[in-house]
Formats: C-alpha cells, sequence, structure tokens
C-alpha cells in the first residue's frame, strides 16, 4: 500500500498538489481550446451551442471516473484489493460504452436530446453526428482517470501531469491548427480531434503505471482487515457514482434550461465559453480531495489540510477575479479564446459570477473527504443532491417567474447550486473533523472507528 510516512507540511501538500493541478487544468483546457478553434472554423454559433450539449453529455458518463478514483484511494490498501478494484472497473467501463452506444443510436438518442435535453430540431442533425463521432471518449476518459489515480494512491504525483500535457500539444496542433482550416462546421473535426486526444491521454497514463508496477509493485493488504469484495465495494462506489452524475447533471440540466431562454443559441454559447473559462482554477480545485484523502487522513494531519484547502480556494477565487474584473475579461474572451463578438458581454458578465466559485468549492472539497474519509458515502451523495435540487428550482421555476434572461442566468445557477452544496457538506462533515479513517476488520477482531459497511 502506499506509505504515509511523508511529512504532512504545506510544502510537502503544494508539490503533491501541484502536478495534480496541473493535469487538471490541461484536461479542461480542451474545452477553451476547442472552443476556440470552433469559434474560427465555419458556423461557430450553431457549432458552439451543438458542441456543448454533446459535451455536457460525454462529460456525465465519464464523470463516475471521479468516484472511482475516490474510491480506489480509500479503500486500496495493497495488491488485493487493488485487484478487485480492477476487475470492477473493467465491468464498469463495459457498460459505461454501452449506455454511450444507446446514446447514438437512431430513435432512441435522438428522444433523448430532444426531450430530455431540450435540444432544438435545427441543432439535432448536427448533434447526433457529434454523438456518433465521440462514441468512445467516455471509455477512454475512465481508463485515464483510473490510472492516474493509481499514481496518486502511490504519491507519485509527478508522473500524472504527462499524459494530459501531450494531449494538450495534440490538441493545440490540431484544434487550432487544423480545425479552422477544414471546410466543414467546426462541431465534426473538432469531435474527431477529442477522440484522437482522449486515446493518447488513456493509453500514456496506462503506460505510466505499467512502469511504476515494475520498480514499486504493491505489498500484499495488512492482515487484520476483511479483504475487499464487489459487494463491499459496491455499497461504497454506488452512491459516490450517483453523487458525481448528479453533479454533472448540472451541465446539460443548465443547457436546457438556458435553451428556454430568448436567444438560446447565443446564450448556451456565450455560457460555455464563460463556463469553460471559469472552469480552469475550479478544475485545478478538484485534485485538493486527492491531497486530503492522501495526505490529510489521519486525525493530526486534518487542521492542516483544512488551512491548506482554503488558501488554494482564496487564491483561485482572487485569480478568476483578476480576469473577470479587469481588462483582461474582454482579452481573454474575445480576442485569446475568439468568441463571437456578439456573445462577448454576456460571457463577461457571467464569468463575474462565477468568480465567487472557488470559495465554495474550497468548503465541499474538504468536508465531503472528511465524510468519505469514514466510509460513509451515503451522506455524500445526499449533499449532492441538495445541488441538484437547488439547481432545479432556479432554472425551472424561479427564473421563468422572475423573467431572467442571458448567460447570467446559467452563471447564478451554478453559484446557489454550490453554495447550497458546500453548506450540506459542511454540516455533515464536520463531525469526522479529527477522527482517523475508518478501516474493516475481520469479524471478531477490534478497529479504532470503523463502520462495517459503507454508510
Amino acid at each position: 500500500m502506499a506509505s504515509t510516512a511523508a511529512p504532512t507540511t504545506y510544502r510537502a501538500m503544494a508539490v503533491f498538489f501541484l502536478p495534480l493541478a496541473a493535469a487538471q487544468v490541461f484536461q479542461t483546457l480542451r474545452n477553451p481550446v476547442l472552443d476556440a478553434g470552433i469559434s474560427r472554423a465555419v458556423d461557430p454559433e450553431t457549432s458552439l451551442a451543438a458542441f456543448a450539449i454533446v459535451a455536457s453529455v460525454v462529460q456525465i458518463l465519464s464523470a463516475s471516473g471521479t468516484a472511482i478514483q475516490s474510491a480506489y484511494l480509500v479503500l486500496v490498501r495493497g495488491r488485493q484489493s487493488f485487484a478487485v478494484i480492477q476487475r470492477y472497473m473493467l465491468l464498469y467501463m463495459a457498460v459505461i460504452t454501452g449506455v454511450s452506444t444507446l446514446f447514438a443510436l437512431p430513435g432512441i438518442g435522438e428522444a433523448f436530446f430532444r426531450f430530455a435535453m431540450g435540444t432544438p430540431e435545427a441543432l439535432l442533425p448536427e448533434v447526433m453526428t457529434m454523438m456518433r463521432i465521440s462514441l468512445v471518449i467516455p471509455l477512454f476518459n475512465l481508463l485515464r482517470v483510473f490510472n492516474l489515480a493509481q499514481l496518486a494512491h502511490r504519491r507519485r504525483s509527478n508522473l500524472i501531469w504527462v499524459a494530459p500535457a501531450v494531449g494538450q500539444v495534440v490538441l493545440i496542433a490540431l484544434g487550432l491548427g487544423v480545425v479552422p482550416q477544414l471546410p466543414v462546421p467546426g462541431i465534426y473535426s473538432a469531435a474527431v480531434v477529442w477522440v484522437i486526444v482522449a486515446v493518447i491521454e488513456g493509453a500514456l497514463a496506462v503506460l505510466l503505471v505499467r512502469q511504476v508496477d515494475r520498480t514499486a509493485p504493491y505489498a500484499p493488504d495488512p492482515a487484520g482487515e476483511a479483504p475487499l469484495d464487489f459487494r463491499y465495494l459496491t455499497g461504497f462506489l454506488i452512491p459516490l457514482i450517483i453523487t458525481q452524475f448528479a453533479l454533472t447533471i448540472g451541465h446539460p440540466m443548465v443547457n436546457a434550461g438556458l435553451l428556454r431562454l430568448p436567444n438560446p443559441e447565443a446564450t448556451v454559447g456565450a455560457f460555455r465559453v464563460a463556463f469553460s473559462l471559469g472552469m480552469l482554477p475550479l478544475t485545478a480545485m478538484a485534485a485538493l480531495r486527492q491531497v486530503v484523502l492522501v495526505l490529510g487522513r489521519d486525525a493530526d494531519q486534518q487542521r492542516r489540510a483544512r488551512r491548506f484547502v482554503y488558501g488554494v480556494g482564496l487564491g483561485m477565487g482572487g485569480f478568476m477575479a483578476l480576469i473577470a474584473f479587469t481588462p483582461l475579461n474582454r482579452v481573454v474572451i474575445a480576442e485569446l479564446v475568439g468568441a463571437p463578438e456578439a456573445l462577448v458581454p454576456d460571457a463577461i458578465t457571467a464569468l463575474k459570477i462565477l468568480s465567487v466559485f472557488p470559495l465554495l468549492m474550497a468548503v465541499r472539497q474538504f468536508y465531503q473527504s472528511m465524510t468519505m474519509n469514514q466510509r460513509r458515502t451515503r451522506r455524500v451523495a445526499f449533499t449532492a443532491f441538495s445541488r441538484l435540487l437547488m439547481m432545479a428550482s432556479f432554472l425551472f421555476l424561479i427564473t421563468p417567474l422572475a423573467g431572467w434572461t442571458g448567460a447570467g442566468v446559467g452563471a447564478v445557477a451554478r453559484i446557489a447550486a454550490m453554495g447550497t452544496e458546500a453548506g450540506a457538506a459542511y454540516l455533515v462533515g464536520r463531525r469526522f473533523f479529527g477522527m482517523d479513517p475508518a478501516t474493516r476488520p475481520v469479524a471478531g477482531k477490534s478497529a479504532s472507528g470503523a463502520p462495517v459497511r459503507p454508510k
């Protein structure tokens, strides 16, 4: 199993966090890079709106990778538990590939995008074509996330950035160099580029893990702990998978809400540009959960980990505010991303609203990690559903009654939902602060603070 001997100084946390954050940012850069390529290609406004819809669905199908990553960091204790979760992951990837195929089929896919996503009829042909091109992306996304979780668990975060960095170089070369030059709508060529990058990143992640396996294989699981099995893993994992689907549903839910407003294509396009930029610091902060689960597990490490997480949240919030409230906003959105001029003012408004997001996310990341440490994943699911309920209420009840319009509606929905989830995560997780992580002892043997079943 991974060693717990490394000191948990702020420097150690920063050294562990920065490669993880870089990997997350590289992955998130694909959205603004592809947006930039599509914005310079044929029919940019229609392509941006269609790309936003399909990207949301692909993200839903890939979202469970984060849940499996968290399960890996909490439950893998050595060679035997790793073998169990590896087999489980292979079966799960097969299921997700089957679901992705259903969404790409004529009839089923069209009905899903028309009724569940609220896709306008004019966008439906482009959306279905892109979905068929993007069919394998969730599979390779899950493969990449699973293998990068292994590197984090072994504290080899110095290798985690490699595959995303290579993928980003390929993405920039093809997305900005090739997509704008082709005489076809940008959505089709961008989808092909997305597939190429996903395959490259997944394959490189596998190769890096195999190299680490040769030099530092897992030791046997600790004696005295019950062996991990599919039943226990499912009980731990299902609430987290449901949680990730609930969180990722926020993307198409916001799109569905915005598509019901006046001038829907421009509104969705402007919000996508703003949210893609906002996701750069926010995605870096997703790695904070790994910091807490790996370096802040034990009771004597948690106070320092909390300060580190809050400090990162403040820094990221300041970075977003610097871009959103200064002339840099137009430079980044209009010139760097290349968004159509008609979308720029609305995108700037949405970006300003989103600048408080990192502060709320820091609270959520830390206290949900505290709850996961005690294997109480059902309570994590509760905090996520509180967010979903707030978002749906705002988009489909409050906004129509108030008559609000514009991309700012999507930004306010995001802030209200994250604030609700952060508050719920704090209320649930604060009772576990200062507790050592739960274990699962063999029946008849004692262990400290260990629920036998995930709760």
